[in-house]
């Protein structure tokens, strides 16, 4: 497979060009293309993609095949008239690189992409895009206030006077800045809402603060302030990702304000979405069932599963968030255990991709992660070693990953085989009681005499993913695929890490998939320091 791609992407004119990058290379189908190009700038209306001909002086002609692509290659968005599309056909806070794209268990098959399926929308207004941005853009305030803020950077430009705001000018710029917030999150961290002040203050240097060190320490005060009024302000209005945590939507025994708030703990950027415009709880409770009847149906049509496991991403995570059990959620929601269905909620969740982050990451660091497994000496490093071996004389990338995963976890102390249980295929009866038991855990099965050293190429019959009892995912490729798709599960259902294995999935979160990486536990910060000498 080809390396990594780059694309600049005109949407329009000229004066909209974006980059684009692909790690695993030029895709093998136009339909693919467009597919990847409507997930990651968030185009919702219908497109046709043109390409520069080399052969008509440069001239932009209708895309028809990828082989007419290379890397650097310039490809336009050509929008098609619609009666029904979207007023608001381009989010224009797309993220300009992209850390991969979705693997084969991610796409929908090649019988699907010429259908309805490329019409899938994965977003909505109702959904937010981007994750918190690295450098924060300081908005534009009511008409007054920016006016005073004008004149005050003159004067403080020409005579350094600072600006003594209005009560009414600074409740201006809060709640401006308190909007901005909450396109990105509803409840920013200490280090989010520094963020914010410090961006303030060189947007607006007449804003500074005499008589502190940051120089911005009142306006962190006034913000953190103003976001809880903020929220409580939503809550009253019935934004749902506020509201789940007013005191009447508390569990009997907790009716207290700071008894089990329901927050973003993991990065997600939808945590709890607000419903479709138009739409009630009656109206996606329909929804529900048609979709549960559509996955019941012996020919299913996997274009219209997934526009409506889209459709009911907000109500279905309204739904997590009041912890069912996992059988009744599934019985519920069964079109969500699925392996693309797992990436495309991840998506949803985050905004990045799963499986092609997760394993681009691993591959990316995979040298640099042995490097330091070797250095680990003691009973740890000799496990490590052993492990390590049986990547010696054996090929096979699954492989390769599930010893990293492994050494990984024993790396920080921690032991991935608590998680993963193996089976020989003789065993069915002893590996149904198993997986009756467990809680959270993934299983695999060997046929009898062919493990890692025996004969055979030492894959496994069957690997899944268990949770409360129950069997909900098989059938996938390796230990390592089983792990991405545990993490993505512990997203889609808002569970919490395993106790045993918590460095291991905050190594899988912060530096893998590079999701809150600011704030690390001594043992992960450490870890990272070393990767990167």
């Amino acid at each position: 497979m080809a390396g990594r791609v780059t694309f600049r992407v005109i949407f329009g004119g000229e004066d909209d060009a974006r980059k684009l990058t692909i790690e695993s290379g030029i895709p093998n189908t136009v339909e693919e293309f467009s597919l990847q190009i409507k997930t990651f700038f968030q185009v919702t209306e219908p497109f046709r993609l043109q390409y520069r001909d080399r052969e008509m002086d440069d001239q932009f002609m209708n895309l028809l095949s990828t082989s007419e692509l290379e890397d650097k290659a310039t490809v336009k968005v050509v929008y098609i008239p619609s009666e029904t599309t979207s007023s608001n056909p381009l989010t224009r806070d797309a993220s300009p690189t992209i850390p991969g794209i979705p693997s084969s268990s991610q796409e929908p098959n090649d019988s699907d992409s010429g259908s309805s399926n490329d019409t899938i929308i994965l977003s909505s207004p109702e959904t937010r895009s981007c994750s918190w941005p690295k450098h924060f853009v300081v908005p534009r305030f009511s008409y007054c206030a920016e006016m005073m803020l004008h004149t005050g950077n003159n004067e403080f430009n020409a005579h350094g006077t600072l600006l003594s705001p209005t009560p009414k000018t600074r409740s201006d710029i809060l709640e401006g800045l308190a909007e901005e917030i909450m396109k990105y999150t509803a409840y920013p961290n200490n280090e989010q809402l520094e963020d914010v002040a410090k961006a303030l203050i060189q947007s607006h240097p007449c804003l500074l603060e005499k008589g502190t060190r940051s120089g911005y320490c009142g306006w962190k005060h006034y913000l953190k302030i103003k976001m809880m009024n903020f929220r409580s302000k939503l809550s009253r209005a019935g934004h749902p990702e506020v509201a789940v945590n007013s005191l009447k939507n508390k569990r009997k025994g907790q009716e207290k304000p700071a008894a089990n708030i329901k927050k973003p703990r993991k990065a997600e950027v939808n945590f709890c979405p607000n419903m479709p415009r138009g739409e009630t709880r009656e109206s996606m409770e329909a929804e529900r069932v048609a979709l549960l009847t559509e996955v019941k149906k012996k020919k299913r049509d996997e274009a219209e599963i997934k526009k409506k496991m889209h459709h009911t991403f907000s109500i279905r995570r309204q739904e997590v968030l009041q912890e069912p059990p996992i059988p009744e959620f599934q019985s519920r929601w069964p079109a969500l255990f699925d392996v693309s269905e797992i990436n495309l909620e991840f998506m949803r969740l985050t905004a990045i991709p799963l499986t092609s982050k997760f394993l681009g990451e691993l591959d990316r660091q995979t040298d640099n992660l042995l490097k330091v497994f070797n250095s680990k000496g003691g009973a740890a490093g000799r496990k490590m070693a052993a492990i390590m071996a049986q990547m010696d004389n054996n090929e096979d990338i699954n492989v390769r990953r599930d010893c990293v995963l492994s050494c990984l976890s024993i790396y920080l102390n921690e032991d991935l085989d608590t998680l993963v249980k193996e089976h020989v295929d003789i065993d069915s009866r002893e590996a149904e009681a198993d997986i009756a038991e467990k809680t959270m855990g993934i299983y695999t099965v060997r046929a009898e005499g062919h493990g890692p050293d025996g004969p055979g190429d030492g894959r496994f019959a069957d690997v899944g993913v268990v949770l409360e009892g129950v069997e909900v995912l098989h059938s996938l490729q390796s230990v390592s695929h089983a792990c991405v798709m545990l993490y993505g599960l512990i997203y889609a259902l808002n569970l919490s890490y395993p106790k045993n294995l918590k460095r291991t999935f905050e190594v899988y979160q912060k530096i893998l998939m590079d999701l809150d990486s600011t704030k690390l536990s001594p043992k992960v910060q450490a870890l990272k320091l070393k990767l990167l000498e």
